[in-house]
């Protein structure tokens, strides 16, 4: 409803009029009754009104709080570690098939009786295979 101030003055104080003639015909148990009602919507609204709106952020906030300034000064004090080289592919890897070579005792053998011959024979096919970390090499007279 769109009313001008004085329309809006008269408009209030013949409401008010009309209100207060039908509330003096009422009996004093209705008026009682109604009085509470009002009461009691009144401290209704006023307790929603005071009641927290995030009732689990005032717990959980100072509890993420501190467990994350925990996290924090745990990750900031603990001692500082590089971390080890890189190794090249394959160093200080002791295989099952180096254990056996070692403990071979024809290998022994072949070193005591001084087979010269042997050695350059498996230099050359170390060589002679490509991709090899030898590289790459001429035929050997051993080939065959």
């Amino acid at each position: 409803m769109n009313v001008p101030g004085d329309d809006l003055a008269r408009f209030e104080r013949r409401i008010r009029a009309v209100l207060e003639r039908d509330a003096g015909g009422l009996s004093g148990r209705v008026r009682s009754r109604l009085t509470q009602a009002r009461h009691a919507a009144l401290a209704g609204a006023r307790a929603r009104r005071d009641r927290p709106r995030w009732p689990l952020l005032r717990t959980w906030l100072p509890a993420s709080a501190t467990a994350a300034a925990a996290v924090a000064a745990i990750w900031l004090l603990r001692p500082y570690r590089t971390a080890p080289p890189p190794l090249a592919p394959g160093a200080g890897i002791v295989t099952t098939r180096d254990v056996q070579l070692l403990t071979d005792g024809d290998g022994f053998a072949m070193v005591e009786d001084g087979d010269g011959e042997f050695y350059e024979w498996a230099v050359a096919q170390a060589r002679s295979k490509p991709g090899s970390p030898a590289g790459e090499a001429g035929p050997s007279k051993h080939d065959g």
